[in-house]
């Protein structure tokens, strides 16, 4: 386990943690009594982060204990940072009695972390404090088996329009229509990689069909269920159908600007690359509509979300601690956090009150993104097969196997796929 420098620091006068511990998010952990409120206890945690996210995180530890020392907390807080991709964090940890005691992941992780019993549960004012000030997206990648197991800090490993503005018009890109008649007119191209199950899966969600995943208590999947082989999945894949067998379309990942592709759906992970390709003519959008039988949508998507979890097993039977490491993981997500780490390090926020600032909504990128929140997908746990199944489906409208007129048989073998992961 990679480690950085030790810290410390020490917070001063008034109240037990033990308190603030809400019923039900501790994993079966009944509070203690607390710490002598004019004694208080030293809490030695761990917290995990990303190597590059270190310096933000040591920043906003301070700002803890100073709002701790401010409030009047007696405790002494300990804190040892120590790398863990948000990526890697359920592989490299190898003992979870000994892990971190706060930690930063990737909503796709959730279900892993879950069964290696490393995620407290979230009860009373925890799991309010996420309902009420984060985004739809970001309170569903932080719940696992109908309750919430973490506090999310940023939604942004997603994908939306990025074009040349010289090209479209704000009006032309509102709609998939609007985009496939400018590229006949001007002779350029879009790209949509739909071969690839994180955009098509992501599209079968445009009309409501969605998949449903039942766990049981260890975190095994149980059953799922699916309704794509209904009529919103079948809208759906008539969307895909417009799409794929139009002229303009390219079935690759192209960073727009480059060669004729003068529109393209591209990840977050590509804007750089696609304001150098454009320079001022560089523009975003939220994922366009699609109309389909009269009835139109904005095209799904997956948002992929960053979370903290709180770690039962470092604490064990030290109630006082795991409160402290909620507290920790709470601040580390609330909106001074998320508005440090916007201005630091240009992070989308998941808290609704950071999100709608001046100067986040400023920013074009991250206001895309705040628009995507309503109705974007969280990536939590997905079958197995809904990264496939949409794949072969894109693949049989490319060679004419699926049409218009068998779109529900094709529909259905894609819901029967995913139902059977």
């Amino acid at each position: 386990m990679k480690k950085t420098k030790l810290f410390s620091y020490l917070a001063v006068a008034g109240f037990s943690l033990a308190g603030l511990v809400a019923c039900g998010q501790t994993n079966g952990v009944e509070p203690g009594p607390g710490p002598n409120p004019d004694e208080g206890k030293t809490f030695n945690l761990v917290i995990s982060g990303p190597g590059d996210e270190m310096e933000t995180n040591k920043r906003l530890l301070d700002d803890f204990i100073a709002e701790r020392k401010a409030m009047g907390d007696p405790n002494t807080y300990v804190f040892e940072q120590v790398d863990h991709g948000v990526d890697k964090v359920d592989s490299e940890v190898i003992d979870w009695k000994t892990g971190p005691d706060v930690y930063q992941f990737a909503s796709d992780k959730i279900q892993e972390l879950f069964k290696k019993g490393a995620m407290a549960k979230l009860g009373g004012q925890y799991a309010t404090f996420v309902e009420e000030n984060n985004s739809k997206t970001g309170v569903e990648a932080a719940t696992f088996n109908g309750s919430l197991y973490a506090f999310p800090y940023t939604g942004d490993n997603t994908y939306y329009l990025q074009y040349d503005k010289s090209i479209f018009t704000e009006e032309d890109v509102k709609s998939v229509e609007g985009i496939l008649a400018k590229c006949a007119e001007k002779n350029v191209r879009f790209s949509y990689p739909l071969p690839t199950g994180f955009y098509s899966m992501g599209l079968m969600f445009t009309f409501g069909a969605d998949y449903n995943v039942e766990t049981t208590e260890d975190g095994q999947i149980k059953s799922i269920t699916a309704d794509f082989d209904g009529e919103n999945g079948i809208k759906a894949g008539k969307a895909m159908y417009k799409i794929i067998t139009d002229k303009a379309y390219v079935e690759t990942y192209t960073v727009a600007g480059t060669e004729d592709v003068a529109i393209a759906v591209n990840g977050t992970w590509d804007i750089g690359a696609a304001q150098t390709n454009l320079g001022e003519n560089y523009a975003c959008a939220p994922m366009p509509t699609v109309t389909v039988d009269g009835d139109t949508k904005s095209l799904g998507c997956f948002i992929g979300a960053k979370l903290y979890g709180v770690n039962p097993q470092a604490s064990g039977a030290d109630t006082d601690r795991l409160t402290a490491a909620f507290e920790v993981a709470k601040y580390l997500s609330d909106a001074h956090a998320q508005e440090v780490r916007f201005d630091e390090r240009n992070t989308a926020p998941s808290n609704t009150t950071v999100a709608a600032m001046d100067k986040v909504q400023q920013n074009e990128n991250i206001a895309v993104l705040s628009k995507q929140n309503e109705w974007g997908h969280a990536q939590g746990l997905v079958p197995s097969k809904a990264w496939e199944a949409p794949q072969i489906l894109a693949q049989n409208i490319k060679e004419g196997i699926a049409t218009l007129d068998n779109m529900a048989e094709q529909v259905k073998i894609l819901n029967d796929s995913i139902i059977n992961s």
